[in-house]
């Protein structure tokens, strides 16, 4: 089997991380870059000599023989370089999340309908050992069928006005929500399946056009209930941090992004596993195992001509719910969550 030819579009923090990711697999040939900025696409190509760089990635679609790209650009770009792909008939991954809003999304879902062109949305929580074993634990029915739930998500980021597109409405599509406890909401219909109505809040303090503050009770179609509070704005949080405890008919369990523990009814203690107990390894750590094993998958699904379980129809869901989540809390009521593609 030949060596998959990758782009990657976007050299900022995300773009960088997974170039480099990628660069290292075997099966992999990193060929070109795409990137818009002078001066950095400048030092890119002073350093990377073997990759072809360009400021415009339709012209690297037409020179470049591809067959997997990386959308890594500010969030507002996504739905629009996704849709080329497909025109491209280019396999991509896209970074979180699919876009600003879902009618932002809605050209590229009628056109993905059907698509053999492998896609994936970034949701790395996925791989996260700690959250892949609660998914495990939660699916092998060991403690019943979840009832209540209550998740956060906080980290220490902003305390000032921010700088920069993730604090602009028209580029980021919205604050702490569609940016970072996306993951939080990637998580929730993971282990759950789709809400079907939310009450949400929101609260902007340090920005001025995007929330600081967010806080949601969803309801699923399994009658599984509970809420979601996330913040960018909350003190001793070094590293976004999710957590998220699980009430079940036969237990309980609880899991963050260091262990993950859970109690059966009728045991008297908890059994506790580490991140460390769940290591595999991989074949690099730029940043986190969990990056390696996202594009280990996506490279494995191009090749096998497998859909990713994060695919764009996925990702559209998610952020249905965050745009609902944010109708909720501009109109002051209960909203019905709608996944129609119309």
């Amino acid at each position: 089997m030949n060596n998959l030819n990758v782009g990657v579009i976007g050299m900022g923090k995300m773009g960088i991380l997974h170039a480099g990711i990628l660069n290292s697999f075997k099966d992999v040939n990193l060929v070109a870059i795409s990137e818009k900025e002078s001066l950095l696409a400048s030092n890119i190509k002073k350093t990377l000599k073997s990759i072809n760089v360009y400021s415009d990635y339709e012209k690297m679609f037409s020179k470049e023989d591809l067959d997997l790209v990386y959308i890594t650009t500010p969030t507002k770009f996504h739905p629009d370089i996704a849709l080329s792909c497909l025109n491209s008939e280019i396999n991509f991954f896209v970074e979180k999340p699919l876009g600003i809003s879902k009618s932002d999304c809605l050209e590229l879902l009628k056109k993905a309908k059907d698509t053999k062109i492998i896609n994936m949305v970034g949701y790395c929580k996925h791989y996260v050992d700690t959250f892949s074993k609660a998914k495990e634990i939660l699916d092998s029915n060991t403690l019943g069928k979840p009832i209540y739930f209550k998740s956060n998500m906080y980290v220490s980021q902003l305390f000032s006005k921010g700088a920069g597109w993730r604090y602009k409405k028209e580029a980021s599509g919205g604050g702490v929500l569609n940016t970072l406890a996306t993951h939080l909401v990637d998580l929730l219909l993971w282990y759950f399946g789709e809400p079907k109505s939310v009450s949400g809040n929101s609260k902007s303090y340090y920005s001025q056009e995007v929330e600081d503050f967010v806080h949601a009770y969803l309801l699923f179609d399994n009658n599984v209930e509970g809420y979601l509070d996330a913040s960018w704005s909350i003190r001793n949080h070094r590293l976004p941090e999710i957590s998220i405890e699980i009430q079940c008919e036969n237990g309980m369990l609880y899991v963050n992004d260091d262990y993950i523990k859970y109690q059966i009814d009728g045991e008297e203690k908890y059994i506790t596993l580490y991140k460390q107990d769940l290591y595999k390894g991989v074949e690099i750590d730029i940043g986190g195992p969990e990056y390696t094993l996202e594009n280990r998958h996506m490279v494995n699904c191009v090749n096998s001509k497998k859909m990713p379980e994060t695919d764009i129809q996925y990702g559209y869901k998610v952020q249905c719910i965050n745009d609902s989540i944010y109708e909720s809390s501009e109109e002051k009521r209960q909203i019905s969550i709608n996944y129609e593609v119309i």
